[in-house]
């Protein structure tokens, strides 16, 4: 640690986390000084889609968090599109996924897998925070593997989802190995749109940097060491669609918030409760589809190891109902552990190791 970081500890450091979903945005913030979080506070801003700029009370009140701290950090959940992880790294192995590694910004975690995502998604997200700037861009897959490591490992490939409002996202990990992985929608689109005249998205390949924040506690490879200069900005991992599961492309996706489960249903007005229950039943359904879909190209495709799998870990970031929960119990056989989990919360927290590491 620098002596300017050192330094910096000294004054008050805030951490913002920002997670979009189709109908709000949330800002979970974290004020850390002297080595201790000092405050907490949450802040949510209602969205109307699509979603082509930030409303300006958001950015007002972005900018004015920005001139009350000393310094400020704000990291950026990635849920879009265009975004995945693979097991391996290095051009070969993107290859053996029909990912053109051209085409998209990697990370290596724990030298093993890689997370993924395309230049127009990075600046996409750059442009939507134009005005305030991000300094952390982070990939689902990084924050579903800080759980993952964060609870006792497990030695045979293990199934894990990290549940969020507008998507969720699948992995199977062995230890700290990932063997494959899937994002998927389900939201629509609308919510987000990604304008064509995206400013030469491929000169982004230059861009200083998206941090590998997966490298917590672990001691860096000295070939991770040699990227260390290209990830000053921290710009965190992105991911993808599936490793190319074509049938699958158009509905891959990820994660978002804590308790505030349907939290834009049922802070409307007028809508009611039975309305609440279809919409969380249609959406099971379709986790469910996805789910089932994904476990048999992990099972039958031979890029996979492809061992049984007969437990299925869930973070729950949003709601799932009993009704899922039995329904993967007894149609696919699998033992299902359920942890509630607030994502934006531990975004703050990776970003503070991050900055502090």
């Amino acid at each position: 640690m620098g002596i300017r970081t050192v330094l910096q500890k000294k004054f008050q450091n805030l951490f913002v986390a920002v997670v979009l979903s189709e109908t709000e945005c949330v800002l979970r913030c974290k004020v850390l000084k002297d080595g201790a979080i000092t405050k907490t506070f949450t802040k949510t801003f209602a969205l109307t889609p699509p979603l082509e700029a930030l409303d300006s009370s958001l950015e007002n009140y972005l900018m004015n968090l920005q001139d009350e701290y000393q310094f400020v950090y704000i990291a950026f959940l990635l849920g879009s599109l265009g975004q995945g992880a693979i097991s391996g790294t290095g051009n070969a192995s993107f290859g053996k996924h029909n990912v053109d590694i051209q085409n998209v910004h990697n990370v290596t975690l724990y030298n093993q897998w890689s997370a993924y995502a395309s230049y127009i998604e990075i600046k996409w997200a750059k442009n939507l925070f134009s005005e305030v700037g991000l300094d952390f861009i982070y990939s689902p897959f990084i924050i579903l593997s800080d759980f993952v490591v964060s609870q006792k490992l497990k030695n045979k490939p293990t199934c894990y989802i990290l549940n969020c409002q507008d998507f969720f996202i699948l992995a199977v990990f062995e230890e700290r190995q990932l063997h494959f992985g899937a994002f998927f929608k389900t939201q629509t689109d609308t919510a987000f749109t990604h304008s064509d005249d995206v400013n030469d998205w491929e000169n982004e390949q230059e861009e200083e940097g998206i941090l590998d924040s997966e490298e917590m506690p672990e001691a860096a490879t000295e070939e991770e060491e040699e990227h260390e200069g290209i990830e000053e900005l921290s710009e965190l991992t992105e991911l993808g669609d599936l490793e190319d599961i074509d049938d699958l492309r158009s509905t891959d996706s990820f994660s978002d918030i804590d308790t505030r489960a349907m939290g834009s249903f049922r802070g409307m007005e007028g809508v009611k409760e039975e309305d609440i229950s279809l919409e969380l039943y249609g959406r099971d359904l379709l986790v469910y589809k996805y789910l089932k879909t994904a476990l048999e190209e992990y099972y039958h495709n031979p890029l996979y190891v492809s061992e049984f799998i007969d437990e299925i870990i869930i973070f729950d970031g949003y709601e799932i109902s009993s009704d899922l929960i039995h329904q993967l119990e007894d149609e696919l056989m699998m033992d299902v552990e359920i942890h509630k989990v607030d994502v934006s919360d531990r975004m703050c927290d990776i970003a503070i190791k991050e900055v502090f590491k």
